[in-house]
């Protein structure tokens, strides 16, 4: 019974379903009240619903039990250095672990650059979408609201630049996050006629064989394709 309770808790915190989370920890902590993982888990449930008073009582609990674990010891330290004012956004409500499965030359998962205060960041869950948004000749990431997370590294920057304004459509979600670090996914949804044999992200798994005489091979830009000073917003 209490291995079947584990694989629920596991299970809704896969699926960003915290409540349900909260719900079958307790189940599990009425059996064991010292079940240190049980905990854990519960107190990250408690986290990402927002609830972050219960999450600090619940780490402190799991301290009096277990006084070093490394678990509880960092998330408390975070909870403690956060604001307020912190809320937690809500992950898109469609987040499953498939979302995040990768397509060759379609899919990549990116370490973000020049990133946002720890803040600013901490408040993103796994799953919530966000956008790209072209700036100058950088690519930004930002949330509905035009507030910035931070920067693809310039390689990959320039890569999309050209692709976003050439009419390539992406959809991009949170896929973790930490206090010094977030990885976004990036996903092509549309691939522009010009960009017909352009994978967005080459090299790596599986690629079908294709006439050489058929392969459109992307030309380097020259001083009359410079990019304009203007922002454009990448798609999601």
């Amino acid at each position: 019974m209490s291995s079947d309770l584990t694989t629920q808790a596991i299970n809704a915190a896969l699926t960003n379903n915290w409540q349900e989370a909260i719900k079958v920890n307790l189940a599990i902590l009425k059996d064991d009240p010292k079940d240190v993982e049980a905990l854990n888990r519960l107190a990250r449930a408690y986290k990402e619903a927002g609830e972050l008073r219960q999450a600090r009582k619940t780490y402190r609990k799991v301290l009096t039990i277990d006084r070093f674990n490394p678990i509880a010891q960092k998330n408390l330290k975070l909870l403690e250095t956060l604001p307020k004012s912190f809320k937690k956004q809500v992950p898109n409500s469609s987040c499953q672990p498939q979302m995040f499965l990768e397509e060759p030359g379609k899919t990549k998962v990116v370490n973000l650059v020049n990133l946002a205060p720890t803040s600013v960041l901490l408040p993103l869950s796994s799953g919530t979408q966000i956008n790209l948004f072209v700036k100058r000749r950088g690519v930004i990431v930002v949330d509905s609201n035009g507030v910035y997370f931070g920067a693809l590294p310039d390689d990959l920057s320039a890569r999309l630049i050209k692709r976003i304004l050439g009419g390539n459509r992406y959809e991009t979600f949170v896929k973790t996050v930490g206090k010094n670090n977030l990885s976004v996914f990036i996903r092509e949804v549309y691939r522009a006629p010009r960009f017909k044999n352009q994978p967005t992200f080459p090299g790596g798994g599986y690629c079908p064989f294709v006439r050489p005489e058929t392969v459109a091979f992307e030309e380097p830009e020259t001083e009359e394709e410079a990019l304009p000073e203007e922002e454009f917003p990448g798609v999601g």
